[in-house]
């Protein structure tokens, strides 16, 4: 016999052993499951879905753990986030770190990796001013690898890219195959014109091919050619030039264009001429040859036709006959100093 109450009765707990009560409802749980959908076992409450929009959970107060997977299709907002270990599945677009605009100041800048630690936290982050990003260690690549700016080379373990053409280096080690392109200007002191391929040391606008100039002394020398195709040699500023051996001057160009060769009062240099020797003569027939006068141990060998009337000579000078006939003399020879000394004919000639 079912027993029938005209009005509610409490029944307790204790009442209700086993058995399923359907269409169960209370002040706070309304049960409209048919199927098991929520398991409760001693630690553990089983749940096969969660619904949003069912379930609703304004705070979870207390350390939570998870042991399992979490997928979660949506935006998580947190305020700190810790993991050993980040994994990008390849099957979605986005496989990258994205720091958003802060919605107060409309910036990230500022936002990038930090690695806490003493003494100072290591750093990479986006900065500004240009916009930048500013990273507190070095940054090592692996062997093989290159910088690279739109997919050109830029910088290697032992190689610049060719597009760097502008640099403010200081120091280099050894160069090899070095190409300049434009003017060259090594320390203020070594000048290349590249419009005229002129080179010159001390010499900030070069003049001659090659050129060295001592701003001490005001003598600058130079090698350089003429339009004939000759060769030249020589000084600028009207200076003279030495051409040297041991320190010794050998043979001097004097700025009046006078040729010394040796030097004052030193006997011991020898001179050697192979080949045909001339003095005033443009080509000499003879080995030795003078267009003039000569004078010889301090006695002058002269010509003419008669013995001289004017002029200072010496005892010993000689005055060759320019016009010998049979009868007449080889010249003559002055046997006294004077103005013009005192002449005698010698080396009559067979009649």
């Amino acid at each position: 016999m079912v027993k029938t109450f005209d009005q509610p009765q409490d029944i307790t707990g204790d009442n209700i052993i086993g058995g399923t009560i359907r269409n169960f409802a209370s002040t706070g749980i309304t049960d409209q499951a048919t199927t098991p959908t929520l398991t409760v076992t001693d630690g553990k409450i089983t749940v096969d879905t969660v619904q949003a929009n069912t379930l609703q959970v304004s705070t979870i107060n207390g350390n939570t753990v998870i042991r399992g997977d979490v997928k979660i299709y949506g935006i998580v907002d947190a305020g700190f986030v810790r993991t050993t270990e980040v994994i990008a599945n390849q099957r979605y677009e986005k496989q990258y770190l994205e720091f958003a605009l802060d919605n107060e100041q409309g910036t990230n800048i500022g936002t990038g990796l930090l690695w806490p630690g003493k003494p100072y936290n290591k750093q990479f982050v986006l900065r500004n001013n240009p916009d930048r990003f500013f990273s507190s260690e070095s940054i090592d690549i692996g062997p093989g690898k290159q910088f690279s700016i739109n997919n050109s080379l830029v910088l290697s373990l032992d190689s610049l890219g060719g597009s760097v053409v502008n640099s403010n280096l200081q120091n280099l080690g050894t160069l090899q195959n070095l190409n300049v392109s434009g003017n060259v200007n090594l320390s203020d002191s070594v000048f290349f014109d590249s419009h005229t391929g002129y080179l010159s040391v001390g010499n900030a606008q070069p003049s001659k091919s090659f050129s060295v100039y001592s701003m001490i002394n005001d003598v600058e020398i130079y090698i350089d050619s003429t339009a004939d195709a000759r060769g030249r040699i020589g000084t600028l500023n009207n200076r003279s030039l030495d051409i040297i051996t041991d320190d010794q001057v050998r043979v001097s160009l004097e700025q009046t264009g006078d040729i010394i060769l040796g030097q004052e009062g030193n006997a011991g240099t020898t001179t050697r001429v192979y080949g045909k020797l001339s003095v005033g003569i443009k080509n000499p027939q003879e080995q030795f040859e003078v267009a003039g006068n000569m004078r010889i141990g301090g006695k002058l060998f002269s010509q003419g036709s008669t013995a001289p009337t004017e002029g200072h000579y010496n005892q010993g000078d000689i005055v060759w006959n320019t016009n010998p006939l049979p009868s007449s003399y080889v010249g003559w020879i002055c046997v006294q100093s004077g103005f013009p000394g005192q002449w005698k004919v010698f080396g009559q000639i067979s009649g």
